[in-house]
């Protein structure tokens, strides 16, 4: 049996056809291709002895007849692999499910099994999304992590419409006066399992307002991350006009009830108890509650308004200090509910009595 002899033009002309052919499917393929690489800073890997060049670089290279052989001299021969890969529909993974199963402790083996993607492939797609590694701390930490109580929701979601924050690593944080120390002790405790020794911290700040200069103390709190308040984070901060805004969720009617509005209310609330000078004003006038909103937009306290007369009972108003106003009403309603959740440090702000010791020891 003769074997049949490929001349070297034979061979120069199948190689040819064949990038043809791989050219002529990677731009048919870009015809419909959708993914987006992420807008931040993140690349694809590349090889350091290679320059880096995006996806739509290789689209036009390739267009401009170049063969994959030729721009693998430009940049890394895996990321040439990689976009072809993607251009040709053979990745379908996508960003969000991507998101999902990381975020919930799979590991990028794990990801590359489920999602029938290449293992090779794994890496560069989850920096082409712009989603940050997650390490060994993290799978470690989410295979231990005990899930919140309701209770200690409710205390981060009152406190986040009050003076909490969440960072964007899933950090809950809040900072108080020495006089609110109790009280920030006293949310800490919902939180066993997220709070260190590392948690606390207490400093002295040096300030000129005016015509007054002196030195103010704080104690500041900050959990260790969870999922929970990684969820919580997305939720409640947007960028808005480039700045990371808090915004109160649409979820917020599902969420709110008298435990979260007595939170929100020891951290942002006052009550007129009508006092002036320690002396009542009249015999027999009522108290009213406040609360501040100045960290939201009109928006999202119109939507707090509509909220808390549907859910709770209670009509307020925004008044002209940009807080919600409650009638007379409203603040006996509002304190009654309150008070089985109101920490003994805060009863002055809906028990008259209290306030009354309160401002006398002053």
């Amino acid at each position: 049996m003769k074997h049949k002899i490929i001349t070297e033009e034979t061979k120069t002309k199948i190689a040819k056809t064949k990038s043809e052919n791989g050219r002529n499917k990677i731009i048919e393929g870009a015809k419909s291709f959708k993914q987006k690489p992420s807008e931040n800073n993140l690349k694809v890997a590349s090889h350091r002895k290679h320059n880096f060049i995006s996806i739509d670089e290789y689209q036009n290279l390739i267009k401009e007849g170049k063969t994959t052989l030729e721009v693998c001299k430009i940049t890394s021969k895996h990321l040439v692999y990689f976009y072809n890969a993607m251009l040709k529909g053979r990745i379908t993974l996508s960003k969000e499910d991507f998101e999902t199963m990381y975020n919930n402790g799979s590991s990028l083996d794990e990801i590359a099994k489920e999602s029938n993607t290449p293992r090779e492939y794994i890496t560069q797609l989850r920096n082409f999304y712009g989603i940050k590694r997650k390490g060994a701390t993290f799978q470690k930490r989410l295979k231990n992590e005990k899930p919140l109580t309701q209770e200690a929701k409710n205390i981060i979601i009152g406190s986040l419409l009050g003076d909490g924050h969440i960072t964007k690593g899933g950090y809950f944080s809040e900072k108080h006066s020495p006089a609110q120390f109790e009280y920030l002790q006293w949310k800490a405790t919902f939180f066993p399992h997220i709070t260190t020794d590392k948690s606390w911290d207490h400093y002295k700040t040096n300030h000129k307002i005016k015509d007054w200069e002196g030195i103010t103390e704080t104690h500041s709190y900050r959990t260790t991350v969870h999922s929970w308040l990684i969820e919580m984070e997305k939720l409640w901060y947007k960028d808005i006009d480039g700045k990371r805004t808090k915004v109160i969720p649409d979820q917020i009617d599902e969420w709110m009830n008298p435990q979260v509005l007595a939170v929100w209310f020891m951290d942002d609330g006052n009550t007129d108890w009508k006092y002036r000078k320690k002396v009542k004003e009249y015999k027999n006038i009522k108290p009213n509650c406040y609360l501040c909103t100045d960290s939201f937009d009109n928006d999202s306290i119109n939507k707090i308004i509509n909220i808390l007369l549907i859910k709770l009972c209670l009509p307020c108003k925004i008044n002209s200090r940009n807080r919600l106003s409650f009638n007379v009403k409203a603040t006996k309603t509002i304190m009654e509910i309150m008070k089985p959740f109101t920490h003994t440090s805060m009863m002055y702000k809906i028990e008259e009595e209290v306030y009354r010791k309160q401002i006398n020891a002053q």
